[in-house]
C-alpha cells in the first residue's frame, strides 16, 4: 500500500484469503487478494458460501478479515470498481484487530463420530468452519439401538462429536440447526459448536483456508 505498511499486518498480502463483511448481508463472502496497486486492493469478486458470485455496487462499504501473523485482522474499505471479475477497493481507515462476527465455510470431507449415550455414528462433513458444520451420518449404526424411534436427529438436539482435521481430532458438543431431506436413510444435519476454545476456532480456520486455497489451485472456486 505505502512503503510504511505492513503486509499481513496493516493489509491483507497478495494470493492471501480474506472474509469480505457488508453491512447488509448476514453472511461473510470469501474472497482472494490478487494484487495491491498503490492504495488500493484488487480481490476476486466475494462469493457466498455456494460459491456463487455476489454483486455490489460502487459506494458499497466493506470490511476485510484475514489472519495476520498473530491475530485477526481487519481493514475497512470501499468498493470503488468492478473489473473483469475483480473489485478495487480503496480503504477508508487503518486496520485494527479483527473480530470473529462471520465463519469462512469449505466444502471439505472430514471424518466425524457423534456420540450419544452408548450409540455413535461415524459419518462426513459436507462443509465446515469454525462455527459449524453440515454432515452426513447413516440412518442407523450397526449393533447399536437407535436413541428414540426412527433414529432421528432432531433440531435443538446436544450431542457429542470427534471431528478429525490434518492436525488432529478434536472433541467438542454442537447443537442440531437443522435437518436437509434426502431420499435414502441417511440423516444429513447442520450443527454450531457450542463453546468452542479459540485455539480450535483457529485450528478449522487453518484447515478451511488450506482447503479453500487448494479448490482455487484445482480450478473449483
Amino acid at each position: 500500500m505505502t512503503t510504511s505498511t505492513v503486509p499481513g499486518t496493516d493489509h491483507p498480502e497478495e494470493r492471501g484469503i480474506v472474509d469480505l463483511l457488508v453491512a447488509d448481508r448476514g453472511e461473510a463472502l470469501i474472497s482472494w487478494v490478487e494484487r495491491v496497486e498503490g492504495r488500493e486492493l484488487v480481490v476476486t469478486a466475494g462469493q457466498d458460501r455456494s460459491q456463487r458470485r455476489v454483486r455490489l455496487e460502487p459506494g458499497q462499504r466493506v470490511e476485510l478479515v484475514w489472519r495476520g501473523p498473530t491475530e485477526l485482522r481487519s481493514l475497512p474499505a470501499e468498493l470503488v470498481a468492478s473489473e473483469g471479475g475483480c473489485w478495487r477497493l480503496r480503504p477508508t481507515g487503518p486496520a485494527a484487530r479483527g473480530q470473529r462476527r462471520a465463519a469462512v465455510r469449505a466444502p471439505l470431507s472430514l471424518a466425524v463420530r457423534a456420540t450419544v449415550g452408548s450409540t455413535t455414528l461415524s459419518g462426513t462433513t459436507v462443509d465446515v468452519s469454525e462455527g459449524g458444520f453440515r454432515a452426513v451420518f447413516p440412518g442407523s449404526p450397526t449393533g447399536a439401538e437407535s436413541r428414540r424411534p426412527g433414529g432421528d436427529w432432531q433440531v435443538g438436539d446436544v450431542v457429542d462429536v470427534v471431528v478429525e482435521l490434518d492436525t488432529g481430532q478434536f472433541g467438542a458438543k454442537v447443537e442440531v440447526i437443522r435437518r436437509h431431506q434426502r431420499t435414502d436413510d441417511h440423516h444429513e444435519v447442520s450443527a454450531r459448536f457450542v463453546g468452542l476454545p479459540e485455539r480450535v476456532e483457529d485450528r478449522i480456520r487453518a484447515t478451511v483456508f488450506a482447503g479453500l486455497r487448494d479448490l482455487r489451485r484445482r480450478g473449483l472456486v
